[in-house]
């Protein structure tokens, strides 16, 4: 058994329980609960599922949950960008190192015993130290899937689908279909669930699920929208106008009006007042999701973590509507398991120039340039270029406009995200919150 004195000793444990695999089912994260003493019984969960807009939905419903008054609000979500500490939080704040450490070395012993892979590890110690935080209320995020995902193991209050795509489909399916079945798989009997979904078919396949279970469907389709300068949101107790720029991409107002529906579901009641919401949602604006980076003498930098194709498609939408006739530069990297040739192209039809970040010498599922370059055409292969991931690169690319580009975007993978914002800390101010964590940077 591995000792333990540091917590990068501990990250170390981790990343070798299979970070890149799943091992899908939930046998083990029950067995390893149990040995824990189920830390998930006894505490009030949300759980959300789905293709795109988890993270930011999740994020609006701690913010949500804090405004209507809950102490101690939990927060798991996954993947993290420059530090593992981000995927737990409570009241915004991040799990100690040395809370880390002494849970390891308790649990290391039953962790090897089961077989537990990284993520049954990490959702176990976030239950474990939402339970010793005596946490109110909890948001969970699913790492893939839903139905056989280790956050499935615990009962929620309520659950929360968001759209639902193509994704991952060597694990969960090659049909969307076959998706929302996985997805959906988060569902409990006498639950209410709240989901992001207007297909017909997709919606009698989930009621017909649910009416056999005893539980509630609201679809966020059946709820009035109007949109101005102003979001109105007719929701099942009341009327929220909440003003545009809170969230003013059309994708964060689907995710953000999904919020506020499930947080209804969930407390079955109205929600506070808008001067009580308004600077709970501020607060929960979830880095790397069309963030805008500006600083004198930089270009304006955009980082989103879209890295499928609805979820390009929503960051080329919002592009089209926030910048029009802009030049931009595309600072791009993909994982190997997408269809990295059709999102580059994607990424083509916004940018006009991409320069291709390789980061498969530290990510085994990272797309080497290579690869990428042979999948495209002799056209597309001269608009797009590799770039090294060095600071002074870096810093010459976000000061001298490269072929004269208005905008930078940084887009397609999260990994490419968290290795770009601890080089770009110096050149933006907007990116100081993640300061606190530069201890962690590199591990």
């Amino acid at each position: 058994m591995t000792p333990l004195s540091t917590y990068k000793d501990c990250l170390e444990f981790f990343f070798a329980r299979n970070q890149f695999a799943m091992k899908l089912g939930l046998d083990n994260i029950h067995a390893l609960l149990d040995r824990l003493g189920r830390p998930d019984r006894g505490m009030t969960f949300l759980h959300v599922a789905g293709t795109n807009g988890k993270g930011s939905v999740c994020a609006n419903l701690a913010g949500l949950l804090t405004a209507c008054g809950y102490k101690r609000v939990g927060l798991y979500t996954s993947p993290h960008l420059v530090s593992f500490r981000e995927r737990i939080l409570v009241d915004g704040e991040p799990i100690p190192p040395e809370w880390i450490l002494a849970w390891l070395r308790k649990a290391q012993a039953i962790i090897l015993e089961l077989g537990a892979t990284y993520f049954e590890c990490v959702t176990a110690l976030a239950l474990d130290y939402f339970r010793a935080r005596d946490c109110e209320a909890v948001v969970l995020e699913t790492g893939l899937g839903g139905r056989l995902d280790a956050t499935n193991a615990v009962t929620p209050a309520v659950t929360v689908v968001t759209s639902v795509s193509l994704d991952h489909t060597a694990i969960l399916g090659n049909t969307v279909e076959a998706i929302w079945g996985e997805k959906i798989g988060i569902l409990k009997p006498g639950v209410p669930m709240v989901v992001r979904e207007d297909r017909p078919a997709f919606l009698a396949n989930l009621r017909a699920r649910a009416a056999a279970a005893g539980s509630p469907v609201l679809a966020l389709g059946d709820f009035r929208r109007e949109e101005s300068e102003n979001l109105t949101f007719h929701g099942r107790y009341a009327t929220y106008v909440l003003p545009g720029g809170l969230r003013p991409e059309a994708h964060q107002r689907e995710n953000l009006a999904l919020s506020l529906l499930a947080m209804e579901t969930f407390l079955g009641r109205a929600l506070p007042s808008a001067g009580l919401l308004v600077p709970a949602l501020q607060a929960a604006r979830i880095p790397g999701r069309t963030q805008l980076l500006t600083a004198q003498g930089r270009l304006p930098l955009i980082l989103d973590g879209a890295h499928n194709p609805d979820g390009i498609a929503a960051l080329t939408g919002w592009l089209a509507q926030a910048w029009p006739g802009k030049r931009i530069l595309a600072l791009f990297s993909v994982m190997k398991d997408k269809d990295y040739a059709g999102i580059c192209r994607s990424v083509l039809g916004f940018a006009e120039s991409v320069r291709f970040v390789p980061l498969d010498e530290k990510f085994p599922r990272a797309l080497p340039y290579a690869e990428l370059e042979a999948s495209l055409s002799e056209a597309e292969r001269r608009r797009v270029q590799p770039l090294a991931l060095e600071r002074a690169t870096l810093e010459a690319v976000v000061t001298e406009a490269p072929g004269g580009s208005d905008l930078i975007v940084a887009c397609g993978s999260l990994y490419l995200l968290g290795e770009l914002i601890p080089k770009l800390i110096p050149y933006y101010p907007g990116l100081n919150g993640f300061r606190r964590y530069e201890a962690d940077f590199g591990k």
